[in-house]
Parts: structure tokens; C-alpha cells; sequence
């Protein structure tokens, strides 16, 4: 019996995804969204932060990952003071600020060695695809994560399709709580679309 289960253990630690110890994230509409989002809260102001992505660096920093913000802003002083200041504002932890000075990001990805990079740009995806081999072995598999800059959503980057993918709840439920119990299936596939901000 404690064979199984040691082998069932190994089975699952291995189907688990490492954790990305370097995680790169664009700043404008990514970061820090040109549109205000709406307070939920009386009382406080429209804020330009995109908490879903904000949250999501927190949680990699909490994790032990190094975050670097890497934007194609212009490479000046006033530039990386007004995206520190932002970053303290919304108490984001950083391990440092990257401006390529409008030069495509691929290449400064590749120097900090990223596991997953969070952009808005399908451009910056393609050319990351296009210089891809001249990433270390290991990082060739980088995760592009494509971020709306009108929700502040982000879904996996499908290069095929030049836009992110949405899951499809039916299969994703099938395969999780199988079609036996109807009312649980249907549970679950109302919880992914809520999760994933579907409607249809």
C-alpha cells in the first residue's frame, strides 16, 4: 500500500508545472492600464492599476520568483521614476525596471533568463516567437501570457491564432468531474465560465 501511494505521489509531482522563477511583465496597459477602472469602493478613486495582474505579481514574489518589469518606453530618467513611483503607490515589489527604449523586449527577456512574461502586445509575442532560439535551451519555452487592455484579464498567448484562447468549460469538466453527476458537471462548468469571464 505505501508503494502505491508513494508512486501515486511521484505521479502527480510530476504532472505539476515548476514554479517560474523569473517572471517579466510589460508596464502600460499591464501593468498600469490607460483606461480608469471604476472603484467598487464609495469613496476611493478610479484607479488606472490593474489589480487582477498586480495580484498575480504578488503572489510570484510571495513565491520566491524575481519580477522585472520590461517596457518599450523611451530609456529616460522621468520615464523610470513614474513607473517606480507607480509600483510603490500599489505596493508591486520589483527586482529591477527595464526600458529597451523602444526596441522589441525579446532581448532583454532572454538576458534575465524569463519563465513567463505578461504583455498586451501580440507584436512583442511574435518577435519573442521569432528569436526564440536564441534563448538559453531552458528558456525556450517561455510563457506568454497576453493581457486585455480593456478587462486587465490575462489568457495564454496562441500564436496561431494571434489572440488568447478561451478554455472550454465542457471538456475542462469532463475531464475533471466526468458527466455521471449532472448537477455536479453543470456546477462546474458555471464555475469555469464565471472564472474565465465567459458568457456564452
Amino acid at each position: 500500500m505505501k508503494l502505491l501511494i508513494e508512486s501515486w505521489r511521484n505521479f502527480i509531482n510530476e504532472e505539476k508545472e515548476p514554479a517560474p522563477q523569473v517572471v517579466t511583465v510589460d508596464f502600460d496597459d499591464t501593468i498600469r492600464m490607460l483606461k480608469k477602472f471604476k472603484s467598487k469602493d464609495k469613496g476611493k478613486p478610479d484607479t488606472h492599476a490593474n489589480k487582477i495582474v498586480i495580484e498575480k505579481i504578488k503572489e510570484f514574489k510571495a513565491d520566491g520568483a524575481k519580477v522585472y518589469i520590461v517596457t518599450s518606453r523611451k530609456e529616460t530618467q522621468d520615464n523610470k521614476l513614474f513607473i517606480d513611483d507607480f509600483l510603490d503607490e500599489n505596493i508591486i515589489g520589483h527586482d529591477g525596471i527595464h526600458l529597451t527604449d523602444l526596441d522589441d523586449k525579446w532581448y532583454n527577456l532572454k538576458v534575465l533568463g524569463s519563465d513567463i512574461h505578461f504583455d498586451d502586445d501580440d507584436e512583442e509575442f511574435k518577435a519573442i516567437r521569432h528569436h526564440i532560439e536564441e534563448f538559453p535551451k531552458d528558456k525556450q519555452n517561455i510563457k506568454l501570457m497576453k493581457v486585455n487592455y480593456k478587462t486587465g484579464k490575462f489568457k495564454k498567448w496562441k500564436e496561431d491564432l494571434e489572440e488568447a484562447v478561451e478554455p472550454n468549460p465542457w471538456a475542462i469538466c469532463t475531464k475533471s468531474v466526468g458527466r455521471k453527476d449532472k448537477g455536479k458537471y453543470e456546477s462546474c462548468v458555471l464555475k469555469v465560465k464565471k472564472q474565465h469571464g465567459i458568457k456564452k
